[in-house]
């Protein structure tokens, strides 16, 4: 069995450290587990990212710019894991979200051990984010830089090593339902547009309703979707994704 824990993969995101301390705790054979840091540098420099997000660099390129070159670097050993654990945080207001790019039987199994609230199946990033690589690849966006979002973080990967026999450990039963998204495009966001009110992450935005306006202009969702990872400064070019639910048999 072989690990790896992630955390750094942006560099204005610091929750990734402060789970990393606590599951050094746990004094794991390294063999088993690696703990990395993905982007040393944008991390001591506390920026998202160097030349271009990480998250979106994969697989790389040998004589890329700083994150290509660190994708091509990074895809080898999280290829050659049996499991993947990216962790971030976000200020978007999302919480209790794993993340994977795909839902075989097998990362389903681990989904189910770990718990969240949602799961998204980020099928609008799946061949160019750090989990694209992986066999089993888990994303944590459980919430913001807090204590609260490390000890929920903490306590998903407890569940998930205990299930996959690496630890012996107790924990608190989580609820059993579990909602899943597919995540299948992104919102674009056109210059001087802000979202409109009561625009909020998981909450149905309806056909003809209005999700964003320039203070003249409006734009209007042209079917249902669901807000996911939205918020005014999350992302450059768009506000998030647009997610609909899955329904699992």
């Amino acid at each position: 069995m072989k690990i790896i824990l992630n955390y750094g993969t942006h560099g204005s995101e610091r929750v990734g450290l402060y789970v990393a301390r606590e599951i050094k705790k746990l004094k794991i054979d390294k063999k088993i587990l690696t703990i990395q840091l993905a982007n040393p540098k944008a991390f001591k420099l506390k920026k998202r990212f160097i030349d271009q997000d990480l998250n979106r660099s994969f697989p790389g390129k040998p004589r890329g710019n700083h994150e290509q070159r660190l994708a091509y670097k990074l895809s080898p050993a999280i290829r050659a894991a049996d499991v993947f654990i990216d962790i971030h945080s976000t200020t978007s207001g999302l919480r209790d979200a794993a993340i994977v790019t795909k839902l075989d039987a097998a990362t389903k199994r681990c989904l189910e051990a770990i718990g969240p609230k949602y799961v998204l199946l980020m099928n609008a990033t799946k061949d160019n984010c750090t989990l694209s690589p992986a066999k089993i690849g888990i994303s944590f966006e459980y919430g913001n830089d807090s204590a609260a979002t490390t000890k929920s973080v903490v306590v998903g990967i407890k569940r998930l090593l205990a299930h996959l026999g690496v630890i012996k450990i107790k924990l608190p039963a989580h609820p059993a339902a579990i909602e899943y998204f597919d995540i299948p495009s992104t919102v674009k966001k056109p210059a001087g547009f802000r979202l409109a009110k009561g625009i909020k992450n998981y909450q149905l935005v309806r056909a003809g309703q209005i999700y964003a306006t320039d203070g003249k202009r409006t734009l209007k969702a042209k079917t249902d979707f669901y807000p996911i990872l939205f918020g005014e400064n999350t992302y450059t070019e768009y506000f998030g994704f647009k997610g609909k639910k899955l329904i699992l048999r």
